[in-house]
């Protein structure tokens, strides 16, 4: 099975695209310098969906949308991202999108988790906690057929010799009572001594010392007893031998069978993200991955929407031992899209030749870069949590064949092996299936495989918790790009997000929501193929001054301050209503906890609306109102890439544009903003 590197990859996305821009009439650039143009939507769960619908909703009022070359997702940005690839492939029209249907099922279902009302409600949690217990249950299946094998090798290999056991009066029941009852003392006497010295800070340490020492004592004495045959009985017969190999083989054959992809409470959470966010595309509501984009398809659905880039994060907590990774947590970014699956650190594999990644869906792709609670946390990973999380079945993440390794397009997995690994940490590159789960745990933008693959305008939403804007998730993409691709992203003097974004203490409100960057490059790392080693060699090119290879566009999720109170009543608009008051008295609005993922409507209404007024501020719309039950103007990506270039503005007269920007007439149209209508005393906004 032939591997790629990730600019192969990279490459034969973007010949692919390049049709896709052909075959829809659409040009950004030369075709020496195509202007990619990528949209990044950021994790955050249900919160971060909810921003990125309203957000991209605003956008395709405009025409935007469709003009993406790429879409590149995590978590919960995911989940907007499944509902635009799904419903543009059911109906083949981007006017399909956000409809009012879809816009209100989307709203009543927001706890998606346990939707519902009343008793309908109630069943739903009901069924999350059954659901729950029940795969955790099944996850023990794979340590239970462990346990069993070992059982019946150690009584086979007893039964040549005898059945100590059968002695009930020998010496070794007598060890075995003595030993039960000298541990179960200690117990009790540590218990007593705990309740009666609660502060003491020594005494606890020094009984487990004891446990410790007792215990292990006692599997030493406990195991020679049994094996050396002291005080045997009976033979166990020939026929009871054979018994127990066979249960022997047929718990090991299990073992092959006990895949926790499919035991885990993944595919729970799977199944209520696809109920809320698919089920408006019809037969396309579990399609393939691998058949989200295909250039070749007769039908305009199969090229239409942006192409998919579904970010995950390959967990590598244990590397197998190279240097290169001691002193770190090491991790690496793991791609799943319709053409290519894979990292840099695995190399890349065709989607539709892989089995694993074959047979993989929108949907199951979409889950597991959400997988947020796993054992393997990328950087965040702690041997303790791994412990905790293996042994509660707190197991969202996926094993995945790993393409390192693998030379066939199908692993033959003993999955016990996987359920140790996981409880001890010892997740690697060297095993034939590797563990991925949430893009957050690596970079939580989605932005990182939009600066590999070279775009010259990128928009990001940054819809992650924040509460005191430390731009965490901002810093980490800044480090990595400079330290990992050479790239610098320089916010302008005055775009600078800590002086527009962040609230100060006195303010509370944003001054504004977007702050734009320029991307530079310092060095790269071209490939050279080696004639004599066969091998491509690194060939680092240093610039003695940055050159300039885009624009960043960083729209953090925030709130402007009214200007006044409006005129709503409950009557006349429930939402609007319900939405004003929710920033009231919800002081960490927009940067509720992500583990709250129930959202009712007035909370869902509240992001979602906030996501269309963060699109109508990046594009300069004034007046979103005076568009809301018609389209806007359609916008290229040119004209975009001037506005964040040069400040020119989308909505005014042509003259005023060019006399703005300094270009000739033929080089630039501008569109007219509609008639303003007659506005209320104060406009209601976010």
């Amino acid at each position: 099975m032939s591997t790629y590197t990730y600019r192969e990859v990279i490459e034969k996305e973007q010949e692919q695209l390049k049709l896709r821009r052909e075959k829809l009439q659409q040009e950004h650039g030369t075709d020496e310098q195509p202007d990619w143009f990528g949209i990044a939507l950021s994790g955050g769960g249900i919160r971060s969906a909810t921003i990125n619908l309203g957000f991209l909703k605003t956008l395709n009022k405009f025409g935007i949308l469709q003009k993406a070359d790429y879409l590149s997702t995590v978590s919960g940005g995911g989940y907007t991202h499944s509902y635009v690839q799904a419903t543009i492939k059911e109906h083949g029209d981007f006017d399909r999108l956000f409809t009012k249907e879809h816009i209100d099922a989307m709203r009543q279902h927001g706890e998606y988790l346990t939707p519902g009302q009343g008793l309908w409600k109630t069943l739903n949690t009901l069924l999350l906690a059954v659901a729950f217990v029940v795969s955790w249950l099944m996850s023990l299946i794979s340590p239970a057929i462990v346990a069993g094998i070992i059982y019946y090798i150690y009584t086979i290999i007893v039964g040549f010799t005898g059945n100590p056991v059968a002695e009930t009066s020998g010496l070794a029941m007598d060890i075995e009572w003595w030993s039960l009852l000298i541990a179960g003392g200690l117990i009790l006497l540590h218990f007593v001594v705990n309740i009666a010295l609660n502060f003491n800070l020594g005494i606890s340490k020094q009984f487990n010392k004891f446990e410790s020492a007792i215990a292990v004592l006692g599997l030493f004495l406990y195991g020679w007893i049994l094996l050396s045959g002291v005080k045997t009985g009976d033979r166990i017969t020939g026929s009871l031998l054979m018994d127990y190999g066979i249960n022997a083989v047929l718990l090991f054959v299990l073992g092959f069978f006990t895949n926790p992809n499919a035991l885990s409470f993944h595919r729970y959470y799977r199944k209520q993200l696809a109920d809320l966010f698919l089920c408006f595309s019809g037969l396309y509501k579990n399609m393939l991955l691998k058949d989200v984009f295909k250039i070749d398809s007769d039908k305009k659905n199969g090229f239409l929407a942006p192409y998919p880039l579904i970010n995950t994060c390959l967990n590598l907590q244990n590397p197998g031992g190279g240097d290169k990774f001691k002193g770190s947590k090491a991790s690496d970014y793991f791609l799943l899209s319709p053409l290519y699956c894979g990292s840099k650190l695995t190399c890349y594999v065709r989607t539709d030749r892989y089995v694993d990644y074959r047979k993989m869906t929108l949907p199951a792709a979409v889950t597991i870069s959400a997988a947020a609670v796993n054992p393997g946390l990328g950087m965040y990973s702690n041997k303790l949590l791994s412990v905790l999380m293996t042994l509660f079945n707190a197991r969202l993440g996926f094993w995945t064949s790993n393409p390192s390794v693998l030379e066939k397009s199908y692993a033959i997995v003993w999955w016990p092996v996987y359920f140790f690994k996981e409880l001890l940490g010892r997740i690697g590159l060297s095993n034939k299936m590797i563990n991925i789960s949430d893009g957050g745990h690596i970079e939580n933008l989605g932005v990182y495989e939009l600066l590999r693959r070279d775009c010259s305008l990128i928009i990001a939403v940054d819809a992650g918790e924040d509460k005191t804007y430390t731009f965490t998730d901002l810093n980490n993409l800044i480090i990595r790009a400079r330290n990992e691709l050479g790239l610098e992203i320089r916010f302008r003097p005055d775009e600078q997000p800590e002086d527009l974004i962040r609230p100060r203490p006195s303010q509370v409100y944003s001054k504004k929501r977007y702050a734009v960057a320029d991307i530079y490059r310092w060095w790269e790392d071209n490939k050279v193929f080696n004639e004599e080693t066969q091998k491509e060699e690194s060939s680092i090119v240093n610039f003695k001054t940055p050159k300039k290879v885009g624009t960043f566009v960083y729209v953090k999720s925030s709130v402007l301050a009214p200007a006044g109170k409006p005129f709503l009543t409950e009557a006349e608009d429930r939402l609007k209503y319900g939405t004003y008051k929710y920033k009231i008295y919800h002081a960490d609005f927009p940067h509720e906890s992500t583990s709250d993922q129930f959202f009712d409507e007035i909370q869902w209404e509240s992001y979602y609306q906030l996501g269309q007024y963060l699109g109508a501020d990046v594009l300069g719309v004034s007046d979103l109102g005076a568009y809301e039950d018609k389209k806007g103007p359609s916008l290229s990506v040119d004209q975009l890439l001037r506005r964040f270039e040069k400040g020119v503005p989308l909505f005014e007269s042509p003259a005023e544009a060019r006399t703005a920007a300094g270009q000739d007439e033929e080089l630039f149209e501008s569109v007219k903003a509609p008639e303003q209508p007659v506005a209320r005393e104060v406009k209601y906004q976010m």
